[in-house]
């Protein structure tokens, strides 16, 4: 085989992937936003089957020749970038393909529309109990095939590879030690300051606030011609059935709230939807997963969204469209979104005390994999960390360890990737002040686009050529690192406390 005839098997069997990612996301659209309780049994099979030949494309002749030949091929004698990606990406494909045990597979494949049924059931009910036997049985199956895939590496390292790939977990904790250490002294200094007077806003017309919001993810770049907006589902998530497809769903909602949540939604639209046209005609669109991609949502939510100098353009504009916001000024509306108020949900919480939900839950899967924790635990430990990290108790098993889907909805080793988000948040910023030293000012001027293009020519055109720690080193010039979030946090939040 010559290197030419395998770079064409590498990137016909990475299109065919693409085609079934494409299925699975429009399966995850309608199973979030219309499927039928009734119609959930078959549809899981369905998924299975999808999932299956997806693997399968990996486990034919022409991929085991391909990686047999790529074998001898070091990453680093490859020059051109799309062609590493491709065999990058083909590598680490085959090998969780290859070596994924079937039936343990399909076992965990059938077992989700349960499993999601009995997290809803346990909710509703308030007990833990309910899906504990569910989340043990997951989360054993997801070992098996971790241990599977890499029998030499611990299980939640290659779990959180799979999400997160090239990080390990020792990497992630020392960045998170990092955070919590910087967060934890950033919240004692605030809390000897006089917080911000700001009353709550009550919620307005839901059709209003929706216009609103979706028009401010327009003029940040989320185009019309490449996805929408659906309103039908509790909690927002972005579908990416395409290289120029990338819907947006939200919950229908009245409270400015709903701003933050379109901003972070179209955050990650736009970087799915604007690979360059080689690197779609590769398979390698959509964009780094995992934190590098919640990244990209979270910056346009709070980096962007939450800025004063954004505001001092919109908000005139907010207060014209929905008239209660017309007697509240913008020091109290800016006052009200950067609150620092301690919570027990996740999706809810302020900007500083966020990746502490993110990282005690990526710790407890840690302890979990590492034996120190089992199913029976998880209940008490949640509690328990939330009581530690944050200074509240949840009383209840749905205010607590069944708050969030992601076991039971095939998001085991995902956590990591929201506050890792945060950190790539504070690089991300610190390399476009270098490149647009006046971005505050062209802010309060409207002048929006800037922020797309700079995305665009740095990181979104390159799809997922790159791991995330090779586009910090291409941006920064170093690795992965929790300070420049913490100067951020630092510098914003003592001046809305004020403490500068």
């Amino acid at each position: 085989m010559q290197y030419r005839e395998c770079l064409d098997i590498v990137r016909e069997l990475g299109l065919r992937f693409r085609y079934y990612k494409s299925i699975e996301s429009l399966f995850e659209l309608d199973q979030w936003s219309a499927l039928p309780a009734e119609g959930a049994a078959y549809r899981q099979q369905t998924a299975a089957f999808i999932g299956e030949q997806k693997n399968a494309l990996y486990q034919g002749d022409d991929a085991r020749r391909a990686a047999d030949f790529l074998a001898g091929v070091a990453l680093s004698d490859i020059e051109d970038d799309i062609a590493r990606g491709l065999v990058r990406t083909f590598l680490f494909r085959y090998r969780n393909a290859v070596r994924t045990p079937q039936d343990t597979l399909r076992q965990y494949n059938l077992m989700r529309a349960d499993c999601m049924r009995a997290w809803n059931e346990a909710r509703a009910a308030q007990d833990y109990r309910i899906f504990m036997p569910w989340l043990d049985r997951a989360f054993a199956l997801k070992a098996e095939i971790a241990r599977a895939i890499d029998p030499d590496a611990p299980v939640f390292d290659t779990l959180v590879g799979m999400t997160d790939e090239g990080l390990s977990v020792a990497e992630v904790s020392a960045q998170f030690d990092k955070l919590k250490a910087g967060i934890g002294t950033l919240l004692a200094k605030l809390s000897k300051a006089r917080a911000p007077e700001a009353a709550p806003i009550p919620d307005s017309d839901p059709d209003q606030m929706a216009a609103f919001a979706q028009r401010l993810a327009r003029e940040l770049g989320y185009r019309p011609e490449r996805g929408g907006f659906n309103d039908r589902v509790v909690h927002g998530f972005t579908s990416f059935m395409g290289p120029r497809d990338a819907r947006v769903s939200t919950y229908r909602s009245g409270s400015y709230n709903l701003i933050f949540t379109c901003l972070h939604e179209a955050g990650h639209a736009m970087y799915s939807s604007s690979s360059s046209q080689p690197v779609i005609d590769a398979g390698l669109w959509g964009g780094i997963e995992g934190g590098f991609h919640e990244a990209s949502a979270r910056f346009f939510e709070n980096m962007i969204g939450h800025s004063l100098a954004y505001w001092q353009f919109y908000y005139p504009q907010l207060q014209q469209e929905i008239a209660l916001f017309r007697d509240i000024p913008l020091a109290q509306f800016y006052a009200l979104t950067h609150r620092v108020q301690p919570t027990l949900r996740r999706i809810s919480s302020d900007e500083v005390t966020y990746s502490l939900h993110a990282i005690l839950r990526f710790e407890l899967e840690r302890d979990y994999f590492a034996g120190l924790l089992t199913a029976g635990d998880m209940a008490e430990a949640w509690n328990d960390k939330y009581e530690s990290y944050l200074g509240i108790r949840p009383q209840n098993d749905t205010e607590g360890v069944l708050q969030d889907m992601h076991w039971a909805g095939d998001y085991i080793g995902y956590f990591q990737s929201y506050a890792l988000g945060n950190i790539y948040d504070g690089q991300i910023l610190a390399a476009m002040q270098r490149d647009l030293p006046d971005l505050p000012a062209r802010l309060a001027q409207g002048d929006v686009g800037c922020i797309a293009a700079w995305m665009d020519e740095h990181i979104w055109q390159y799809g997922c050529c790159y791991t995330a720690g090779e586009m910090v080193r291409r941006l920064t010039g170093g690795g992965l690192d929790a300070q420049p979030f913490l100067d951020y946090l630092d510098q914003t939040y003592s001046a809305v406390y004020g403490l500068t």
